[in-house]
């Protein structure tokens, strides 16, 4: 069922409802997510998307009151435009993935494990494309992380695996 986003443009199987902050999102990278999903044939889980720096401190109060590193140049992080400064704002081009659970009717017969495989692959495919060409990859406990950040270009393409924050 198509879905219809705030900008004017429709996706397949991504609704905005499914996002925490949907308005903060690229909404290019969003049409590449709905992409990602029609090639892996089975409902795949938002778990987290953008971020203000509000959220950033929220999530990680712990070690700032430390005094510890904490990424603050995160690829979920929306970054508001300033016109006095001729700062732009930078939508989010990141989020947190994971395959559905298999449920009959759904659309595949692949296992949990199978298609957090194949979410890898077709993520995979995508940089191989050129559709993500600053691919930032990471294998963690609770999901996939994917983003295409090109102000941290230096850094990308990069892949990782971590524990879920």
């Amino acid at each position: 069922m198509p879905h219809k986003w705030p900008g004017g443009f429709t996706l397949q199987f991504w609704s905005p409802k499914e996002f925490k902050r949907s308005e903060l999102m690229d909404s290019d990278f969003l049409k590449d997510l709905d992409y990602l999903r029609m090639k892996c044939g089975f409902p795949l889980r938002m778990n987290n998307d953008a971020r203000t720096q509000e959220d950033l401190e929220r999530i990680y109060a712990k070690e700032i009151s430390k005094g510890q590193h904490y990424p603050t140049d995160s690829s979920h992080l929306y970054i508001e435009g300033n016109v006095e400064f001729e700062e732009e704002e930078v939508k989010v081009r990141a989020g947190d993935i994971e395959p559905s659970i298999p449920r009959p009717g759904d659309g595949s017969d692949f296992t949990l494990e199978k298609r957090e495989l194949k979410l890898l692959l077709e993520i995979l495919k995508m940089w191989e494309e050129g559709r993500w060409p600053k691919l930032g990859l990471g294998i963690e406990t609770g999901h996939t992380h994917v983003d295409d950040t090109p102000r941290l270009g230096d850094r990308r393409p990069a892949h990782w695996v971590a524990v879920s924050k």
